[in-house]
């Protein structure tokens, strides 16, 4: 069916809708509270983003899944990103590696236990969790704290209880050692302490503490009493903060263009009791309103607890149906504050800050990886810490020029580069122009005792290395690794080799060669629009001796272009003001000498 008619057919109700190409892939999953309005804006010409004009031009079928609310639909656009990652929606880098801490509020006797698949099964999920290590302590924690049954199949009755109950980690209800009512009072706190309700939960301690006492139950008011006590040595350690003894959430994000981090700072009674991080892959157009919107919606759909205030570093793009959802989420009015003083503003900074560092962190992470595969893949003796890219950029052979840029451990080094005008090469020859360039580099490298690097990378394919590794082997440097690397497929060539590597197109190695390439390419580019921007800006005036700036600029202004000039005699260049007989005559003479 043509997609126009799809169109026409859109109804007017609340659902996710995905975008394909002309091979069926889907390109984008959106949630709309009317789908007609939503998708139909697509193709009314309105003025988009880049990012959404090269999303537009792809869009070759549609298709929808009506559903009963809005809510229904942000839970539907959530699972179907995770499960097709498409290409222009912003995605959780290691959204798999997630774990989160569920409590099956659903069985008679709720079990705690980590899970990596959420599900709407009527149970609480508390994460999720960047950190596994630190889920699992929790976990262990709360066993301790909060003695819930651990065994993983349904309840059932037994005749004895199992070892954790020996271990003091099980209240064995299967054995009837606890009632019902107790053990429901233990998952109660053990859900006040996952959402850091430390306040709360210490009044609710303290009270049964009491009333046990006076029932004379001891030895229960002792394990409450040491419950409390180490509940309270946590609550101790958490950040107070400037605010009141309220619960809200603070997201900030940094990003460069190519990936962003996320960090969630979890205030619960006025204490800062979490700090989470998530990495996200997006566009170099995506702005941070449009990743503040996505990771509200990928990360509040899996959560049990909401706060009734949410401060975000900027406001989404659907602010008023993602609040609309929060809060039928929470059963509650759930609001979005984006600060723009006081101390608010200053712990969302401090957020910010930390999302800076984390994506800092993880990008020298990134580049230690890339440089251990790069190793691998080429087969070279020692990580190329020092990666120099080359490129030729002209039009026709015009205004040609070169560049050189240089990456230390994966980091440019913007100290090092060098820019070349092309001398020696006539017309469009590009192989010509790369060797001209890596041999007036490497012959002044040579000359000034300069640090070689340990691999050259150049864009082109095997006749770009070929014709490079003919001067590296001139200058006795062919020692050093050469590599291509071709932009059609992302190909890379060795020397060596006639056909290209097998480099995955998604590992960390290909993307750092790829970066030093487009580096190299902007770098070389930058300088060839510089030169035929100088030359589009000169004239056959700046030939004349004698005749400066000002001078030129007052014949310009007055006859609007050298043609007009040429026609002029000495007493037409006279009535100019400050063009004497001299300079007229002089200015003439060159005219009439070419």
């Amino acid at each position: 069916m043509e997609i126009e008619k799809k169109l026409n057919r859109l109804p007017d109700k609340p659902g996710v809708y995905l975008l394909k190409d002309k091979e069926e892939n889907i390109l984008y999953v959106g949630k709309a509270l009317s789908l007609k309005k939503r998708v139909r804006s697509y193709f009314q010409g309105a003025n988009f983003s880049p990012r959404i004009e090269s999303l537009i031009c792809q869009i070759k079928d549609l298709e929808w899944t009506i559903t009963d609310s809005e809510a229904e639909a942000f839970l539907l656009e959530s699972n179907l990103i995770k499960h097709h990652h498409p290409r222009y929606n912003v995605q959780l880098r290691d959204d798999k590696s997630y774990p989160y801490i569920k409590v099956s509020t659903f069985e008679s006797f709720p079990r705690l236990f980590l899970t990596r698949n959420p599900k709407e099964d009527g149970g609480l999920y508390f994460g999720p969790y960047t950190n596994v290590k630190a889920a699992k302590k929790i976990l262990l924690l709360i066993h301790r704290l909060f003695p819930l049954r651990r065994c993983k199949e349904k309840f059932k009755l037994r005749s004895r209880p199992c070892l954790n109950y020996h271990m003091k980690e099980c209240s064995a209800p299967c054995v009837g050692k606890i009632t019902k009512k107790e053990y429901s009072s233990l998952v109660k706190g053990a859900v006040l302490f996952l959402r850091g309700h430390y306040g709360t939960l210490l009044r609710r301690l303290g009270r049964e503490m009491e009333e046990v006492s006076r029932s004379e139950k001891f030895e229960r008011a002792a394990k409450l009493r040491d419950c409390i006590r180490a509940i309270h040595r946590i609550s101790q350690t958490q950040k107070v903060t400037f605010f009141s003894r309220e619960d809200r959430d603070l997201i900030a994000i940094a990003s460069d263009g190519e990936e962003a981090c996320v960090v969630v700072f979890l205030i619960r009674e006025g204490k800062v009791i979490n700090k989470k991080h998530f990495l996200l892959k997006v566009e170099g157009e995506n702005r941070e309103k449009e990743i503040m919107t996505f990771f509200l919606k990928q990360y509040y759909a899996r959560v049990s607890f909401v706060p009734p205030q949410i401060i975000l570093q900027n406001e989404p793009t659907e602010s008023t149906s993602i609040k609309r959802w929060l809060s039928e989420k929470q059963g509650s009015k759930v609001k979005l504050r984006v600060p723009k003083r006081g101390e608010k503003l200053k712990l969302m900074q401090l957020v910010k800050k930390n999302a800076h560092l984390i994506l800092q962190q993880e990008k020298e992470k990134d580049k230690e990886k890339a440089l251990a595969q790069l190793r691998e893949y080429l087969k070279l003796k020692k990580k190329p810490l020092i990666i120099e890219g080359f490129d030729i950029s002209n039009i026709k052979g015009k205004e040609a020029a070169g560049s050189v840029v240089v990456f230390e451990k994966g980091k440019v080094k913007k100290s090092e580069y060098r820019k070349f005008k092309i001398k020696t090469v006539r017309g469009a020859n590009d192989f010509a122009m790369l060797s001209e360039v890596l041999d007036r580099r490497y012959r002044r490298s040579l000359k000034e005792k300069h640090p070689l690097p340990q691999l050259i990378l150049v864009d082109g394919g095997k006749g770009q290395v070929s014709s490079c590794l003919k001067v590296t082997k001139k200058l006795n440097l062919d020692h050093i690794p050469l590599v291509g690397l071709a932009k059609e497929f992302e190909e890379v060539y060795l020397p060596q080799k006639s056909l290209p590597l097998d480099i995955p197109q998604d590992s960390a190695a290909l993307k750092l060669l790829k970066e030093v390439r487009d580096e190299a390419h902007r770098f070389a580019h930058s300088y060839h629009r510089k030169r035929r921007g100088k030359k589009a800006r000169s004239s056959s005036l700046d030939a004349i001796p004698g005749i400066g700036g000002k001078t030129r600029k007052l014949l310009l202004t007055h006859f609007k272009s050298v043609r007009l000039i040429k026609d002029k005699d000495i007493e037409g260049l006279k009535q100019i003001p400050g063009i004497g007989e001299k300079r007229a005559r002089k200015i003439l003479e060159h005219f009439n000498s070419i």
